[in-house]
């Protein structure tokens, strides 16, 4: 699968590191105050070009995202957008909420803040899994699908 869909999946993934690069920016705006009631001590200090590696991080995410759907795409139930959204949701029971668990448990992090990261993390992962969804089509050879 992955040998047959290379360019493509690498495109999709630069996508989705796009898509999720302006929906945390959105994010990050949006609920910027929740950032300024946190003790300002747990925050990385944001000079430079941080949003650069921001932005280098979600293109890697988005890369490693479609990979993966592009791995397990037979193995995910349903088909198009179903099945885009079934993986955007896995992934974000698995990677996101036992991450927000432990910074919630441990660190001095706001509540709400914890909490809008549960939700715009669910919202990112699904409208990303929407994308792959919508645009990945595994690679057809002599009627099978690979």
């Amino acid at each position: 699968m992955i040998k047959n869909n290379q360019g493509k999946i690498f495109q999709m993934g630069i996508l989705a590191g796009i898509v999720l690069f302006v929906l945390g920016s959105i994010e990050g705006w949006l609920s910027s105050g929740l950032y300024l009631i946190a003790d300002p001590a747990i925050w990385t200090k944001m000079t430079g070009h941080w949003w650069l590696q921001a932005l280098i991080a979600d293109l890697v995410i988005g890369l490693i995202f479609t990979l993966v759907y592009g791995i397990f795409y037979q193995a995910i139930p349903d088909k198009g957008v179903g099945k885009g959204i079934q993986y955007g949701f896995w992934i974000w029971l698995v990677g996101t909420v036992p991450g927000l668990v432990m910074t919630f448990l441990t660190m001095a992090v706001p509540t709400e803040l914890v909490v809008t990261w549960l939700i715009t993390g669910l919202l990112n992962y699904l409208v990303i899994g929407i994308l792959l969804g919508l645009m990945y089509r595994p690679k057809e050879i002599s009627g099978q699908i690979h």
